[in-house]
C-alpha cells in the first residue's frame, strides 16, 4: 500500500529509554517522582538529545509517585521526614537507583503489548526495558508562586 504523502520509516533496533522527574521544594526536599518511558531510535547521543527535549515538558503529562517509604530526611522546619529524598541525591548513583528504582520497574511492567502480522498470523510482542536504560533525570523545582521549573541537563 502507498501513500503519497508518507514514507515507510521501518523501525531498526528500537530501544526502550526513559524521562524520570523528582519534584524539590526550594529548600532541596523531593516528595513525589515521576517517570515516563518513550521508543527510540538511532545513535545514543540522538536518543539522549531527544529525551532532554521532551525533559522540559512531558513531566506534565506524566503520573506522580512517593518517593519510596525506606527514603528519610532530616528537615530543618518539619524534623525527620520518612518518604522524602534530598535533591543533592539525584547525583549519587547509589542513591539515584534506589529512589528510582521502584519507579523503573512500574514502568517497565506498564509497557504494553503489541500485536504483528507474520505470514498471516497475528502474533503479540512486547519491548522490554534493557538492564541498563538510556535515561535522563530531571529536578523540576516547585516555588512558593506555583511556578513548576525544570532544571534540564545541559
Amino acid at each position: 500500500m502507498k501513500y503519497r504523502h508518507a514514507a515507510a520509516q521501518p523501525l531498526e533496533n528500537p530501544e526502550v529509554v526513559i524521562n524520570l522527574w523528582a519534584y524539590s521544594g526550594e529548600d532541596g526536599t523531593i516528595l513525589r517522582l515521576a517517570g515516563k518511558t518513550y521508543v527510540m531510535q538511532g545513535t545514543d547521543a540522538e536518543k539522549l538529545a531527544l529525551l532532554r527535549r521532551l525533559a522540559a515538558t512531558d513531566f506534565l503529562s506524566a503520573s506522580w509517585h512517593k518517593v519510596p517509604a525506606n527514603f528519610t530526611i532530616q528537615h530543618t522546619d518539619f524534623g525527620e521526614m520518612k518518604g522524602a529524598a534530598h535533591a543533592s541525591m539525584i547525583n549519587e548513583q547509589h542513591y539515584h537507583e534506589r529512589l528510582f528504582g521502584p519507579l523503573i520497574e512500574k514502568l517497565a511492567q506498564s509497557i504494553p503489548e503489541q500485536a504483528r502480522s507474520v505470514n498471516g498470523e497475528y502474533q503479540k510482542f512486547r519491548l522490554e526495558l534493557p538492564e541498563a536504560p538510556l535515561c535522563i533525570s530531571t529536578i523540576v523545582m516547585e516555588y512558593e508562586d506555583g511556578t513548576l521549573a525544570p532544571m534540564v541537563s545541559a
